[in-house]
């Protein structure tokens, strides 16, 4: 007997994850894969989840009919903190199969040797990394270290095409946007019956501010604040306000506010910068430097930018949804060396603007002489 084991948050569920658990049947010629939502997985202990009961539920919706795979509840029934070696020890106990794989996102092979008692897990089970996303992640490098340290040989299958993730379904329903195509049908249902990742009064106030290709544009934003804060060392959660809020004063008209003072000679399109921190300070009550600031300055820059000011610059730059030429390299830029891409964007903004006959705002250039 063949048996996978597929854990995760899955909070919640989403296409990925049925085309992943596809691929896997198939390429792994399985019997059986279980699917195991964590009770509290040990790298999110602070994350939004969902209960345990609505998880569950959204697994049995989106893999009903699905005869090869099962939805197991033995990590939310044990509790605590879900410790990967102690699941895959239980199931080579209890269904002693002649394969047992077990499943990890290629972005975790890194991490793998740092997990607990990684030895016994591939001591029970063969690892399988899951790649989504063609070129992103050095598998080769990450599978020979593990081979190295362990002895063990890691397996790998690929699932390409258009990337999904939880988060973004989280954003997208906190910003009342469509989940079409993003989660299965009857997925989606549950979320709108039961009112999910819809009770983030910030977000709602955002979505009052904006029509929905705007908070597209936010929605992409604000997910890759979050991934460059993760990726850096930032405050996550200050990346992610920063970014909700960065284009809050987009529609907004300056006569509407008269306890506001615009700075001379700002140009119409940066106006919303600064119209920007004054709305979430003096309307939202947030008090918080470094988000204000992150606002103020994420279109033109400035001299002595944070890091956080940087990566809502670099995010609102370059989200996934910007399709202008270069944009491709200059996300590769980011990927590669962050500070060194921060620099080359800031070029290439200046550049654009002269070469189209257009004044250079002094803030970009004090950043640009900075960097």
């Amino acid at each position: 007997m063949r048996v996978a084991l597929f854990g995760g948050s899955f909070n919640p569920v989403h296409n990925d994850h049925v085309k992943i658990a596809n691929a896997l049947t198939n390429e792994l010629s399985l019997d059986k894969l279980y699917i195991i939502p964590t009770f509290i997985a040990p790298h999110k202990l602070n994350a939004e989840v969902l209960s345990c009961e609505q998880r569950f539920q959204m697994l049995k919706l989106a893999f009903e009919g699905n005869e090869k795979v099962e939805i197991s509840d033995y990590e939310l029934k044990k509790g605590g903190i879900s410790y990967s070696y102690e699941t895959v020890e239980h199931f080579s106990k209890v269904l002693n199969p002649s394969t047992l794989y077990f499943i990890v996102g290629s972005d975790m092979l890194d991490n793998f040797p740092t997990w607990k008692y990684p030895e016994r897990i591939l001591d029970k089970a063969t690892l399988v990394a899951v790649q989504r996303r063609n070129g992103e992640f050095n598998d080769e490098l990450s599978i020979k270290k593990i081979n190295d340290l362990y002895g063990k040989a890691v397996k790998t299958v690929k699932v390409f095409g258009e990337t999904v993730s939880s988060t973004k379904v989280r954003v997208y329903a906190k910003l009342n946007l469509s989940l079409d195509g993003l989660v299965p049908n009857s997925v989606f249902d549950y979320i709108n019956i039961n009112g999910l990742y819809n009770s983030d009064e910030l977000y709602k106030k955002l979505a009052s501010y904006l029509p929905e290709k705007r908070r597209i544009h936010t929605a992409g934003v604000i997910l890759m604040a979050v991934s460059l804060a993760k990726r850096l060392g930032a405050d996550e959660k200050k990346a992610e306000i920063s970014a909700l809020l960065h284009d809050i004063a987009k529609y907004e008209k300056v006569e509407d506010y008269p306890d506001f003072s615009l700075p001379d000679n700002t140009p119409s399109d940066i106006i919303h910068q600064y119209l920007g921190e004054h709305i979430i300070r003096t309307r939202l009550g947030i008090t918080d430097q470094d988000i204000l600031n992150a606002v103020k300055y994420h279109t033109t820059g400035r001299a002595d930018m944070t890091l956080l000011e940087k990566i809502v610059y670099i995010a609102d730059l370059l989200e996934p949804s910007r399709k202008f030429l270069g944009v491709t390299e200059l996300r590769e830029e980011i990927k590669k060396d962050f500070f060194k891409g921060f620099k080359i964007c800031l070029e290439e903004i200046v550049e654009f603007l002269l070469r189209n006959g257009k004044e250079v705002y002094p803030l970009t250039l004090e950043a640009l002489k900075e960097n």
